[in-house]
């Protein structure tokens, strides 16, 4: 389902002495299936997007329509039926994480969403594999979990009900190299696979470079550029609104600098086979 921001005002605490505004008229589309990734700093407002997407908050001014539902301020009916398909993995996994077990933490979204499974333990199972876990992980307490376990159970307790939207939040901070490509791996699969809506909310341009296909970056709450991954080549915009271009991007950009021309990509490999072109 798409997803459609209107000209969209969010402000915490309004009309009051402690009033603080994350979004100024914003607008814009998020395509069924796509991978869409909002670039920005802590200050550019991105972290409230999730939150408007699955109608936790509401807007000020303006609409976000997702699919048949919108998010205008007004009552939602039957809210829960959007929000079984969004899934929404905070940066934060003690912000989600409240259950003792990681299979009580499992099961509290198939219960809170009254999934009728007759084989849940499969279910939690399966969810386990896909974020990289092993079913003897179910009866560990969650406080005994580190930070990237946690992050894992988190991002497990939302594929369990199966959302059609996931929106990961900061999802490779405090993450090693071989984390973020198995990370970018089950995006992959959760994107080719099970055609779900990638939503990334970060302003990782490493991470995002290498699997986006629509960037939008957002600078003190408003949105200020929108492209296709391309965007992430030009390190003077990102310069400009705090962001660093990919270090595979600034290392073709100093090379165009020394007149050789080398082709964007963001693969490794395809780099090498640049500059061995280029050197021959």
């Amino acid at each position: 389902m798409d997803i459609i921001f209107n000209n969209v005002t969010y402000k915490e605490s309004p009309r009051t002495p402690l009033e603080l505004t994350h979004l100024k008229n914003f607008s814009c589309k998020i395509k069924d299936g796509e991978i869409t990734t909002f670039l920005g700093d802590s200050l550019s407002g991105k972290k409230v997007i999730g939150s408007l997407i699955n109608a936790v908050i509401f807007p000020y001014i303006g609409t976000i329509t997702i699919g048949k539902f919108k998010n205008d301020g007004k009552k939602i009916k039957n809210v829960n039926n959007l929000r079984m398909n969004i899934g929404h993995v905070k940066m934060n996994p003690d912000d989600m994480l409240f259950n003792k077990t990681v299979k009580q933490e499992l099961l509290f979204g198939l219960t809170y969403f009254k999934y009728k499974l007759s084989k849940k333990d499969i279910r939690c199972n399966e969810a386990l594999k896909l974020v990289g876990l092993t079913d003897d992980y179910l009866e560990r307490k969650i406080s005994t979990l580190s930070l990237t376990e946690k992050k894992k159970v988190a991002f497990a307790s939302v594929l369990i009900f199966n959302p059609k939207v996931i929106i990961l939040e900061e999802p490779t901070l405090g993450a090693s190299s071989k984390e973020k490509e198995e990370l970018k791996k089950l995006i992959k699969i959760l994107k080719e696979k099970y055609k779900k809506t990638i939503i990334l909310l970060t302003k990782d341009t490493d991470f995002a470079y290498t699997i986006t296909e629509r960037v939008h970056i957002l600078y003190k709450g408003s949105l200020v550029s929108s492209g296709n991954k391309d965007l992430m080549t030009d390190e003077i915009l990102l310069n400009t609104y705090n962001l660093k271009a990919p270090e595979i991007v600034r290392f073709i950009n100093a090379a165009k600098n020394k007149k050789i021309d080398l082709n964007y990509t963001d693969n490794i490999l395809d780099l090498i086979k640049e500059v061995y072109r280029n050197a021959k």
